[in-house]
């Protein structure tokens, strides 16, 4: 029997992940041949415009288009529902930069495209800017409600201690830490227990941290 390709490895790998997200990760369809794509719905808050906080998009729907050389070339990864997000194009195309490995399994992927659209601090890097417009708003949106963001923070613990997308209690706030910035001083709050590089939203130099 011939062993599974990486494709049908990474397929196992979403549903799996899928499985274990209490619903928050829906299957659209699922690479075949000649159409290498995935398609899922997403259901983190994230930003749909810049009327966030105070209209939030509850859901999301995202492509991720498997490359002819995959995994030695990036997925393409596309939202396509409305974003307002530093790190993707007008055209829904998620900027990933250079955070690809071929080692790196579509569960992990999905894991990463998931924080990302949720504004994780550890994955907001001004260095690598899709949308300038959407950078700015972030920048000024952060300093007025810093409550806001994460803007889901149950898709920061997707995936961790076995229990994919697990919600916290509605009356709990998820667990914060505050770092320094050691270029401006100003204080950052952080997801408790994450490491990283992290812009500062007052002086957007970077800094590397734990929390």
């Amino acid at each position: 029997m011939a062993a599974p390709s990486r494709r049908d490895i990474d397929i196992e790998r979403v549903r799996a992940l899928s499985a274990t997200s209490s619903g928050r990760i829906g299957i659209v369809t699922l690479p075949v041949a000649g159409r290498p794509r995935f398609v899922l719905d997403l259901g983190y808050a994230t930003v749909g415009s810049s009327a966030y906080p105070a209209v939030r998009q509850a859901s999301s729907r995202i492509a991720i288009d498997l490359a002819s050389r995959h995994p030695l070339q990036p997925p393409v990864t596309t939202v396509l529902t409305p974003v307002f997000h530093p790190h993707v194009f007008v055209s829904g195309v998620i900027c990933i930069g250079a955070r690809w490995l071929p080692g790196e399994g579509m569960d992990l992927f999905l894991q990463r495209i998931v924080r990302l659209l949720a504004f994780d601090p550890l994955l907001m890097n001004p260095g690598s800017i899709a949308n300038g417009v959407a950078q700015a708003w972030y920048g000024l949106a952060l300093l007025r409600h810093p409550g806001a963001f994460p803007t889901d923070p149950a898709a920061l613990e997707l995936g961790v201690g076995g229990l994919a997308g697990s919600r916290q209690p509605e009356t709990l706030a998820p667990e914060r830490v505050i770092r320094r910035c050691p270029h401006c001083d100003a204080a950052v709050r952080l997801p408790a227990g994450r490491s990283g590089i992290v812009c500062c939203p007052r002086c957007r130099r970077d800094f590397e941290t734990s929390s």
